[in-house]
């Protein structure tokens, strides 16, 4: 009886073994004679072995990647800034200065395109020439400019017209002497005034001539570096300051001089008051006062 068990305990486990090794062979069968069905393990088995062929390709990839990238990759990123670079030169030069030097986001390759041309921008709004003047300025009439004079010339003319005399005394190193002569006396007003009622006159302090004046000779005295005409001296009462303007009545008696920097209204005033004779019998304060009222209005 236990004979009988151990032998079919041994055939069963035969059995077992047989029936296991008959799977195997024909799992292995099909391997023989691939169908469609198999094909994705031909699949696998490329998968499989494309991994070894990539791996291949990216351990030699990368020296030539590496190279590629030093090479022809950099290449081309730094050709582009090179290409911004290149056009920020050119807007740069560019009077319209309508580019920025830093692109904004989705402008880049713009800034990159227009750069590839080989010749710069022109700007638009810059023209190549000046439009020439109206004709109408070019047939404007001159600046009314005060008809200045020597002392011996407004003496002269005393002889035959009677008037007062304006001096202007200056110096060649006087800054306010030449503003005043490019800002005061070119006012249409002043000058006007000054031609039609005075001999305009101007006098040098420094002028080295001698000058025959009222039956005296005044004679140039040197002071220093420099010097100064006797007769400035006089007008001035020995107070050399510049500019300053002197007023001669119609006997060249002094009347006043008046030693600053005046501007154009103000010299208008002053003019208009020693012309009309005012200051003999109207205080300044109340002839100017009255004065700018009327001109105001």
């Amino acid at each position: 009886m236990r004979k009988l068990l151990i032998c079919c305990t041994i055939a069963l486990q035969l059995a077992t073994v047989l029936g296991a090794q008959t799977p195997a062979g024909s799992r292995s069968q099909p391997a023989a004679t691939p169908s469609r069905n198999t094909q994705p393990a031909s699949n696998t088995t490329r998968s499989s072995a494309a991994p070894a062929g990539t791996s291949t390709r990216s351990s030699a990839a990368p020296a030539a990647n590496k190279q590629r990238a030093a090479t022809a990759t950099p290449s081309r990123t730094t050709q582009q800034p090179g290409a911004s670079t290149r056009s920020t030169a050119k807007t740069e030069l560019s009077p319209a200065g309508t580019r920025s030097n830093t692109p904004e986001p989705g402008t880049a390759g713009a800034l990159s395109r227009t750069a590839s041309p080989s010749k710069p921008p022109t700007a638009k709004t810059v023209p190549a020439q000046m439009p020439a003047a109206p004709a109408t300025l070019q047939a404007s009439e001159p600046m009314l400019k005060v008809q200045w004079m020597t002392l011996e010339e407004a003496l002269e003319k005393s002889k035959t017209e009677k008037r007062k005399i304006f001096i202007d005394v200056y110096t060649d190193w006087c800054g306010w002497c030449k503003r005043m002569d490019e800002s005061t006396f070119v006012d249409p007003e002043v000058s006007q005034y000054l031609n039609d009622n005075y001999y305009p006159v101007k006098f040098n302090a420094e002028q080295q001539q001698d000058i025959e004046f009222n039956n005296k000779t005044y004679h140039f005295k040197k002071n220093g570096a420099r010097g100064y005409h006797e007769l400035a001296a006089e007008w001035l009462n020995n107070r050399l300051s510049f500019p300053t303007v002197v007023f001669l009545d119609e006997s060249f008696t002094l009347i006043q001089a008046i030693p600053t920097y005046l501007e154009a209204p103000k010299l208008e005033t002053i003019i208009n008051y020693f012309g009309t004779d005012s200051h003999k019998t109207t205080p300044w304060e109340t002839y100017e006062r009255k004065y700018n009222s009327t001109q105001q209005r």
